[in-house]
């Protein structure tokens, strides 16, 4: 079906009280550094230590010493003592490079390195995250804004900081209406967002900011199931920081060579937690004594991952390779079982995701940039990093995995998914939110019905690949 005779109301009632998002450029607002602020006032002579401070606070140390170097001031001790602690500075950056290499890169390129949101520099919506038990959902846009929409009132709080620098995630804190964690470059900002107030600009004395050293950039956060710890983790650092984020304290989760992580998924249950890494080491560890249990993959590092509502099934997919694997884990022992199930050794693929060429000519599969699966375990929809259509496949998970083509979500023409999540509170079925290109919000209803499941579908231990069941999609 082509997206102009795609009339969702139509069909459903469902999402007509969903909020109609459209993020244009002139709602964007316009960001000003500080040396556009700084043009607008004539230049003034300073001396030298009131300059030195200055460049310190502004640029850092490091520019300070470097700024002290120059021969434009006639103190020759002060300029040889700068020299010498540059050179220090830079031999020990060089040797700090070497056992980091991630740290080489711009903070702004790592975000978009590591990000799940598909060319995340250039896309006007960034990050969406659906709050877990009332329908609000949080926009995160380019201009390092966080919208706040909500099914119940028209007004949008608009939360937006000189601290909030290149948004990478959001998240809701559970059991709470109002309280919500963002992460930015430098920072995680936890905001109190009043339901009942009518003002759409809060304050930032709504706001804790949590900041650690060396422990940037933020590319992913992650509430514990009930919302008592929040979980960062940075490309840059090889710890994962566990907060207190109402004593404004820190406990860390540290493995020896752990170069970074990149990507936290608690499992619903909020028995374990996958910390994906830079390199082709993953863990995920046991939440009730913090142990963890290391894994490989055989290619590249972890892209995506996503828990079954069990908690029980990890899928997950690489950054060089087409092909979505599944990792199984037994259940909690219980004190009347007597069989002892050993955890697998190795992962299973379980979906062939290469690139092919529908009827049309339109191009599916290839390596994937996100997934998501619903709450309610029925369906996987996953994005990929250079084709244009997003896939949805119908799962089940007892007595096996299994996992049977859907159909297909195209946008309108020019327009390319950039992000996407499922409403966690949902009750008609399921709803995929996803954020195009063009600013565009659009919500995906699969209504439940009373028919079976398809008999014909794709277990654990078999692979299938988008050649031989491109004929059971159905385009949108």
């Amino acid at each position: 079906m082509k997206y102009e005779y795609a009339n969702i109301s139509a069909f459903t009632t469902a999402v007509d009280r969903h909020p109609r998002v459209h993020i244009t450029r002139d709602i964007l607002h316009s960001m000003t550094t500080g040396d556009e602020s700084r043009a607008l006032f004539l230049p003034v002579h300073e001396p030298f230590s009131k300059q030195l401070t200055k460049i310190w606070f502004e640029q850092g140390f490091t520019e300070a010493v470097r700024f002290a170097t120059t021969e434009s001031f006639k103190n020759e001790i002060l300029i040889a003592t700068a020299r010498w602690a540059l050179k220090l500075i830079n031999g020990l950056s060089r040797i700090h490079n070497v056992i980091y290499p991630y740290t080489l890169q711009d903070k702004r390129k790592s975000l978009s390195t590591f990000s799940q949101t598909r060319n995340w520099l250039n896309s006007p919506i960034r990050y969406i995250a659906w709050h877990p038990h009332i329908s609000k959902l949080a926009v995160a846009t380019s201009d390092d804004s966080v919208r706040i929409y909500s099914t119940d009132s028209k007004l949008v709080p608009v939360l937006k900081s000189k601290l909030q620098k290149n948004v990478s995630c959001v998240a809701w804190r559970p059991l709470s209406a109002s309280e919500i964690a963002i992460a930015c470059e430098n920072d995680i900002l936890i905001w109190t967002v009043d339901p009942n107030s009518v003002v759409t600009r809060p304050s930032t004395a709504n706001a804790c900011v949590l900041r650690r050293v060396n422990h940037s950039p933020i590319i992913n956060i992650a509430w514990s199931l009930h919302g008592e710890y929040l979980i960062s983790a940075s490309p840059s650092d090889p710890a994962l920081l566990v907060w207190d984020v109402a004593l404004d304290q820190t406990c860390t989760l540290k493995r020896v060579g752990n170069i970074g992580n990149t990507m936290l998924s608690w499992s619903p249950t909020g028995r374990k937690l996958l910390a994906a890494s830079t390199s082709l080491v993953f863990r995920v560890w046991e939440c009730k004594d913090w142990t963890a249990e290391r894994w490989n993959t055989a290619i590249g590092r972890i892209q995506s991952a996503c828990w079954s509502p069990c908690g029980l099934i990890l899928l997950f997919v690489t950054s060089e390779e087409p092909v979505l694997y599944s990792l199984g884990f037994q259940a909690e022992a219980s004190v009347f079982s007597s069989d002892v199930v050993a955890t697998p050794q190795m992962a299973s693929p379980v979906l062939d995701l290469s690139r092919i060429e529908l009827p049309n000519g339109g191009l599916v599969g290839g390596l994937v940039q996100t997934m998501e699966w619903d709450p309610k375990g029925r369906h996987l929809a996953i994005l990929f990093q250079d084709t244009n259509y997003i896939t949805i496949f119908m799962t089940m998970t007892t007595p096996l995995l299994q996992i049977t083509p859907s159909c297909l979500i195209a946008g309108q023409p020019g327009e390319v998914p950039c992000t996407m999540a499922f409403q966690k509170n949902f009750t008609e079925g399921s709803c995929l939110s996803i954020a195009w290109s063009s600013g565009r919000l659009q919500h995906f209803p699969l209504i439940y019905s009373d028919l079976p499941v398809p008999v014909k579908s794709l277990t654990s231990n078999q692979t299938e690949t988008f050649q031989s069941s491109y004929n059971r999609y159905n385009t949108y």
